[in-house]
């Protein structure tokens, strides 16, 4: 009787896992917007009775329903392991295109489910997808502003700090294993780095005044940020290993929300020197900035595409903030969001989606859209969350 109710108990927990791994994988290929799924009431196949090989499926009852491809699945639950065997078909061949077994933890089914999707996108596109990559945002959960980490989807937020004052603009090196934030909590804005792997914390920057807005250089070994330590809030970038600074700007306005383009060589900030705020580039050496926006009041949080085409920003319109893409030298501005006010873009890293921060629901939230402003989605972290940062491809 004991060796029953065990097969029985590993039984179900492997069909909740089946269910989960079933739920996430289609929101995935539904998100990539390049598959449209079936309703399980049109199938003709009985999953019970079928098996999980070509020799074992009746690909014509899919044809039927026209199916163009097809993904079975088992799933098996022992202790804390959990071990999925996928596979993707093609119907009309009736071949198999892939196939393999994943492990797991039963604690986060969902994790298989975005690696088998990613395979799958790179098995019929030849480009990597990205349902594996993760968030990092801000939420007052807490009761302050703390940094969290989720799935790219929103499932299985986690603080990570835990210094109870106000933590702001995560993001990620780009090798995906610090989180470089600005904090108040020693007092004045300063800069710091959490390592992911060991939780260790650093301060970058803490010279007098304000160090805010730190973004990393694409090589990881620079940042760029805004100190106020010479009244003015300028620009300048810190050398990490040597950590010396130098000044790339030098004016009376406000120079903040530096981005380094993909090749390093050049830097795209907001100054508001000649009146309002609006968009400037310069060469992340330094030298002389060169405006690149002129249209709107107020221009923001601008954002290099991981191409280098294109920039991702906010521009107030109405006496609201709307994301907006333009070309890299300015031109071809066009408008992505329409309701409610949206900030901090941040872009998937295929350059196809973009994350944002919206207040269209009643709440600043985050959410996510195709990069032409369309398959608008919302990201249901639990904890609500602001300036989302998409994180590179994780292995």
């Amino acid at each position: 009787l004991r060796d029953i109710g065990t097969r029985e108990r590993q039984m179900d927990e492997s069909r909740k896992a089946a269910g989960e791994i079933l739920s996430a994988l289609t929101g995935d290929l539904e998100f990539s917007n390049l598959f449209d799924i079936i309703d399980p009431e049109a199938h003709l196949e009985d999953p019970e009775s079928s098996g999980l090989t070509a020799r074992k499926t009746n690909f014509r009852d899919w044809r039927a329903i026209t199916a163009e491809v097809l993904i079975k699945g088992g799933v098996r639950v022992k202790g804390e392991k959990l071990t999925a065997e996928l596979r993707l078909f093609d119907t009309v061949k009736e071949t198999q295109l892939m196939g393999k077994r994943y492990v797991g933890k039963t604690s986060n089914p969902r994790a298989v489910a975005h690696r088998f999707a990613d395979d799958v996108i790179e098995k019929l596109t030849g480009a990597k997808g990205i349902f594996a990559t993760r968030l990092l945002f801000v939420s007052e959960k807490s009761g302050t502003k703390e940094v969290y980490v989720s799935d790219y989807d929103g499932h299985n937020a986690k603080r990570l700090t835990h210094n109870g004052s106000i933590n702001l603009s995560p993001r990620w090196s780009p090798d995906g294993g610090k989180v470089l934030y600005s904090s108040y909590m020693a007092g004045e804005p300063a800069t710091y780095v959490l390592n992911l792997k060991n939780g260790r914390v650093i301060s970058v920057s803490s010279r007098p005044g304000i160090n805010i807005g730190a973004r990393w250089a694409p090589d990881g070994t620079k940042i760029a940020l805004t100190l106020s330590v010479d009244r003015s809030p300028e620009l300048y970038t810190l050398d990490l290993g040597t950590m010396k600074y130098t000044r790339l700007t030098r004016n009376h306005g406000i120079d903040v929300s530096p981005t380094w383009s993909p090749d390093g060589k050049t830097i795209a900030f907001v100054s508001d020197v000649a009146g309002n705020p609006h968009i400037y580039m310069i060469d992340s050496g330094g030298g002389s900035p060169r405006r690149i926006t002129f249209e709107g009041k107020y221009n923001s949080d601008p954002v290099w595409s991981p191409d280098g085409k294109r920039i991702a920003f906010a521009r107030m319109s109405g006496g609201k903030f709307q994301i907006w893409s333009m070309r890299a030298d300015g031109k071809g501005a066009v408008q992505l969001t329409y309701r409610g006010n949206n900030k901090a873009p941040s872009w998937s890293p295929d350059g196809r989606y973009i994350a944002f921060q919206s207040s269209r629901g009643g709440r600043d939230e985050i959410y996510m859209m195709r990069s032409d402003g369309g398959g608008l989605k919302k990201v249901n972290t639990g904890i609500g969350g602001v300036f989302p940062s998409w994180s590179p491809f994780m292995d």
